[in-house]
């Protein structure tokens, strides 16, 4: 017994000692990661695919982190695994962006171009869904509703070569022109009776080949109102951007928003509609659109300017009767109110352009005051455009 204890002991001192001996050689060898030592690139693309799958997209990360380790400049799948996770989570942007490195890895993959484009434009970034528009062109010239999509946004920022030369590629087109009076036929028979989808699906296929055809847009509106579509909006901005300088649309584009208690993006297209009264239509009753921007300052609450419009439409009514130091004295009243600057530019620019540049002066100063609290420059799809006369 004593022997046998003596004989164990000698073996662990003997054990022992060759762990101390080979410890620093163990210490200079690289510890193995498991994952990456029995799984290679391809294996945890599809391992982080599988999560994702099984709706754990937080878990993809993991193997998607060994990936890169493994291929410092993965692929396109990569990227595109990374953006399905994320958008999964609810991180719509950062997907956005790892499609994006996907399509700098693989240009040709269509439907993700035309995702990412309709997210920027869904998101009112014109500028990133103009880039992706022009991008799927470049492969596809001849899609005919991407023509038409790129010249929406080009007219939004403002880019109006660019719209023509769109427009008029699309109308280059005369396959159905022939047919232009039986279509339009057509679509109102469908209206009248109640055939809401047939309208919309009819004026949506041939509104690429009529593109500036005023009716394919009413029966597009009515018929996307009557069905309650949600792409009813759509139909409007399309509207409101072929028929830029019209006062009207943006009046019914206006009273829709107000519909849906989005008040200050109701506001900015009545701004919109007044603007072109002065600029385009100065003979016009301005008595609608101002009523509509006076609701619309009395639902965000806004009692001083709600006061400035009722002095407003007095002396728009009297305009021709108005002196310059009546008007000057109405608008210190209102000095902040937008609608009133406006219309003093509009009514000294026929008397006085050093007046008149004055009040340009003072708009540009309290648009500059206002722009964070009433969003000047992003609300709405016609931000980017100018409003002083």
């Amino acid at each position: 017994m004593i022997l046998r204890s003596r004989r164990i002991w000698q073996f662990g001192v003997l054990v022992t000692s060759l762990f101390l001996v080979s410890r620093p050689n163990l210490a200079e060898t690289e510890v193995l990661n498991p994952v990456k030592a029995l799984y290679g690139y391809e294996d945890l693309l599809r391992m982080a695919e599988d999560k994702i799958v099984t709706e754990t997209p937080a878990k993809a990360f993991d193997f998607l982190i060994k990936a890169k380790e493994l291929n410092p400049d993965p692929d396109y799948r990569y990227y595109n695994l990374s953006a399905r996770a994320h958008i999964k989570l609810g991180q719509h942007f950062d997907g956005i962006h790892s499609y994006e490195e996907s399509l700098k890895k693989k240009k040709d993959q269509f439907d993700l171009i035309l995702y990412v484009a309709d997210f920027y434009e869904k998101e009112r970034k014109q500028k990133e869904a103009l880039f992706y528009t022009k991008f799927y062109l470049e492969q596809k010239p001849n899609a005919k509703y991407r023509l038409y999509t790129a010249a929406i946004l080009a007219r939004q920022l403002g880019l109006e070569s660019e719209y023509e030369s769109y427009f008029q590629k699309l109308e280059s087109d005369k396959t159905f022109v022939s047919e232009k009076d039986a279509l339009q036929s057509s679509l109102q028979k469908n209206i009248k009776n109640k055939k809401w989808k047939e309208a919309d699906d009819l004026s949506l296929r041939y509104l690429v080949y009529f593109p500036r055809e005023e009716g394919m847009y009413e029966t597009l509106i009515l018929a996307r109102r009557g069905r309650q579509s949600e792409l009813l909006e759509q139909a409007y901005q399309w509207t409101t951007t072929v028929f830029l300088n019209e006062t009207r649309y943006f009046t019914r584009y206006g009273v829709y928003l107000q519909e849906k208690q989005r008040y200050l993006e109701a506001l900015a297209l009545f701004r919109r509609g007044f603007y072109n009264l002065l600029k385009f239509y100065p003979e016009s009753d301005a008595g609608e659109i101002l009523f509509l921007i006076r609701q619309s300052y009395a639902n965000l609450g806004k009692d001083r300017d709600t006061l400035a419009i009722d002095s407003l439409v007095k002396d728009f009514q009297n305009q021709n009767k108005l002196t310059a130091v009546e008007l000057e004295n109405h608008q210190i009243t209102y000095r902040k109110n937008r609608e009133y600057l406006l219309f003093c530019i509009h009514w000294f620019s026929n008397r006085d352009q050093t007046m008149a540049n004055q009040y340009r002066q003072k708009l540009k100063d309290r648009d500059l005051e206002f722009e964070e609290s009433e969003f000047l420059r992003v609300i709405g799809p016609f931000a980017a455009l100018p409003q002083n006369l």
